[in-house]
C-alpha cells in the first residue's frame, strides 16, 4: 500500500485506466454492513477511485463503496492513504 508522506509526487499518473473528475457523494460500508462513513468521490476510473473524507484512519483496508445515485455497490481495497483522501482499487475489476 502506498502512503503519501510528502516525498512522492501524488500527481504522477500511476493508473492504467483514464480517470474522470467527479464530485459525488458515496458511502463506505464495512464491519459486516454494520458501519458506514460518508465520503466524496473526487475522480473515478474503471479500476478505482479517489475518495475524500475527514478521517482516513477509520477506513479498513477492504470495504464496499455504495453509489447512491445509481444504487450500485463495489468491493474495494485501499491502494494509498493521504491527508483527507484515499485511493482505492475496485476488487471486481479484472486484473
Amino acid at each position: 500500500m502506498f502512503a503519501y508522506n510528502g516525498q512522492v509526487n501524488p500527481s504522477v499518473e500511476r493508473r492504467r485506466a483514464q480517470r474522470i473528475r467527479v464530485l459525488k457523494q458515496a458511502y463506505i460500508i464495512f464491519n459486516d454492513r454494520r458501519s458506514t462513513l460518508t465520503c466524496r468521490i473526487r475522480d473515478i476510473s474503471s479500476d478505482g477511485c479517489r475518495l475524500k473524507l475527514a478521517n482516513t484512519s477509520l477506513v479498513p483496508e477492504e470495504f464496499i463503496i455504495y453509489f447512491p445515485t445509481d444504487g450500485r455497490e463495489r468491493p474495494c481495497r485501499v491502494a494509498w492513504r493521504g491527508l483527507g483522501q484515499l485511493g482505492v482499487k475496485f476488487l471486481d475489476t479484472p486484473a
